[in-house]
């Protein structure tokens, strides 16, 4: 009995030691952020066509992608968003179309390194299988960044605290003044002059 005791904790301290905590790696982009990958996430390029970060793991069945959207940009066409707005017409509108019974979580206010941030759960299905993203939606004075990391429903438990982690480890490096929207004058505006 003493025997089989000892068998079995020594069977579990060996378990539970092969489990380890995934290193994380600055990855820099475009020299316009930075963001921390856990070692098990390798570069591709077939994710998205307007991702400027894709990783993934096929075999553990994750995913990451970094989509920035310029506000320089978005002024030209008469866009003028915050996080919230950008949140509701923008960032969450593809998963109500493409997720099956998809649920979106009200999203949380962060702040992430300086900016502010909505960080929000979506779950559903996508081709017969049960899915979880993490999607974060970060404003800066020059850009909307969304940072969407998905895997399998039964696999958020094992993958959500490394998520987080990628998802708060976002900063964006100086930019230049170039890349700040510049504030539309009206043409037709009138001239008032005060007399006295």
């Amino acid at each position: 009995m003493v025997k089989k005791f000892v068998f079995s904790m020594s069977l579990l301290v060996f378990l539970v030691s092969c489990h380890r905590d995934a290193v994380f790696t600055e990855v820099k982009i475009n020299n316009r952020y930075t963001i921390l990958m856990p070692d098990y996430l390798h570069p591709c390029a077939d994710l998205h066509k307007d991702a400027s970060l894709q990783y993934l793991n096929t075999e553990k069945d994750i995913y990451a992608i970094v989509i920035e959207e310029k506000k320089k940009t978005m002024a030209n066409f008469d866009m003028n968003y915050n996080v919230d707005l950008y949140f509701n017409n923008i960032a969450s509108q593809g998963f109500i179309e493409t997720i099956k019974n998809g649920k979106i979580s009200i999203p949380g206010r962060e702040t992430i390194n300086g900016n502010k941030a909505l960080v929000a759960d979506i779950s559903g299905k996508v081709d017969q299988t049960e899915v979880f993203y993490k999607l974060a939606v970060l404003e800066t004075p020059y850009t909307f960044y969304q940072i969407l990391v998905w895997t399998r429903a039964d696999n958020k438990e094992k993958y959500e605290k490394d998520m987080i982690k990628l998802i708060e480890s976002f900063t964006e490096l100086p930019l230049g003044a170039n890349e700040l929207p510049t504030p539309k004058t009206l043409n037709d505006s009138v001239k008032i002059e005060l007399k006295y």
